[in-house]
């Protein structure tokens, strides 16, 4: 657990409390928590009153939340409590084993010193089963990395038009995904970023967004990004996507002005009759993604095939140069485009 906990988990760890009158209670924090976070956490928690797991972005951190009901006689006149973990490393799979096994620790002994005991332990690799039925975090840390990821369903549920989706997130345009489960949504939006597996997602990945000032403004200081949102409102808001994915009612919706960005070519075409074949094998979530990353990555290479390589590493694209080959408009404007979106250099000579 040392690599999970030592390297990632930022010095803070905090219990957040509901009582039966509603108000939240900040009962127990190790080793300290700054009052924004506060702020910031019991605004979400008042957005989305639920009993289950959550997690979403703070700034340049994660934060994981285990709500449980709790009847405890350890813990008199809660009605729920919220385990909050903030961490550098995305990983909502391996956080909710943890945050449930300490939430579990501390409903059951209403004790913070036997929580910490637990945490600390995580540090050393210790943690092992116990009546709370926990996981072993060695055992847990062996485990497939994309066991709980919806690449496949995610083909599956929206057959071809999943095409959409992928040329959204290869030409970095603003995409939102929206269930109004929050939980769901959750599930869902954590597998949109290995669609990309080449690319570093953590400055542009937001999955759960309120429609507050604040998160809109944070939206805004990226040029792209993928963001969740569970608020039906977002429908009204095509300033702030390019493409919209409705997971309740199945749909991708293209905004109006961003449909000359996202060209479709006959490269399009097979890559979304092979993602399709893709949902319909017996492979793997591992090996669908490893599929799609080479095909992602024969289309670059073939884009570096019409480029110059540079004495410092970096690749120029030279329009003119573009132009002599005999290819359509539509593939033109997606290579330029592509080239764009991996930081190539562009000339007109």
């Amino acid at each position: 657990m040392s690599d999970l906990v030592t390297c990632n988990i930022i010095d803070l760890f905090t219990n957040l409390e509901r009582d039966k009158n509603g108000d939240l209670l900040w009962s127990w924090t190790f080793p300290y928590i700054y009052q924004e976070q506060k702020d910031f956490i019991e605004k979400k928690y008042i957005l989305q009153e639920t009993t289950d797991y959550i997690y979403g972005r703070w700034k340049t951190l994660w934060f994981y939340i285990n709500l449980m009901e709790c009847d405890s006689k350890a813990i008199k006149d809660v009605a729920q409590v919220g385990l909050i973990i903030w961490a550098k490393e995305f990983n909502p799979d391996k956080y909710r084993a943890l945050s449930s096994l300490l939430c579990k620790t501390y409903i059951d002994s209403g004790d913070p010193t036997k929580v910490l005991q637990v945490y600390l332990n995580a540090f050393t690799k210790e943690i092992d089963s116990n009546e709370n039925g926990s996981l072993l975090f060695k055992e847990y840390c062996s485990y497939g990395a994309y066991s709980n990821f919806k690449v496949k369903e995610m083909i599956n549920t929206f057959g071809l038009e999943v095409i959409l989706i992928y040329n959204a997130l290869l030409l970095k345009r603003k995409l939102i995904v929206y269930h109004h489960n929050l939980p769901v949504l959750l599930e869902w939006i954590k597998s949109f970023p290995y669609l990309m597996t080449h690319r570093k997602f953590d400055e542009i990945f937001y999955p759960w967004i309120e429609l507050t000032d604040e998160e809109i403004q944070e939206l805004k200081s990226c040029s792209y990004y993928i963001a969740g949102c569970s608020d039906n409102s977002i429908f009204s808001r095509p300033e702030l996507y390019d493409v919209l994915v409705n997971l309740p009612a199945k749909e991708i919706t293209v905004a109006q002005h961003c449909k000359d960005r996202l060209p479709m070519t006959k490269v399009h075409k097979d890559i979304a009759l092979f993602m399709e074949q893709l949902g319909k094998s017996d492979l793997s979530e591992e090996k669908i993604i490893k599929a799609i990353s080479d095909k992602t990555q024969d289309i670059i290479s073939r884009l570096k095939s019409l480029t110059t390589l540079l004495d410092d590493g970096n690749y120029k694209l030279s329009l003119s140069n573009l132009k002599q080959n005999e290819i359509s408009s539509a593939m033109e404007n997606f290579l330029i485009q592509l080239a764009t979106s991996e930081n190539i250099q562009i000339t007109g000579d």
